[in-house]
């Protein structure tokens, strides 16, 4: 599922302003700690649709029953891996 940009800039504002609000961080700058933050997220979700695409294509391959408790696990495993490729 692809996220719009528009719930990407929805979301960053949410964290920014979490952040702020939890006397977490201060912004020297608003503008650029929302655009990192929407780069950031968009990265991430990016990476987790791909990891997905290929874990739920290697189960295939394996003949695995989709919603099995073994296709569960070796997803889990498979999309840690993933994801740990990528730096995440």
């Amino acid at each position: 599922m692809s996220i719009s940009e528009a719930r990407v800039s929805h979301l960053a504002h949410r964290v920014k302003e979490g952040l702020w609000r939890d006397d977490l961080v201060d912004y020297r700058d608003d503008a650029l700690a929302l655009e990192i933050l929407k780069e950031t997220l968009a990265a991430v979700l990016i990476a987790e649709e791909e990891s997905d695409r290929l874990v739920r294509d290697r189960l295939q391959r394996q003949n695995q029953i989709p919603g099995s408790r073994e296709w569960q696990v070796l997803y889990e495993r498979y999309f840690r891996d993933e994801m740990a490729k990528r730096g995440r």
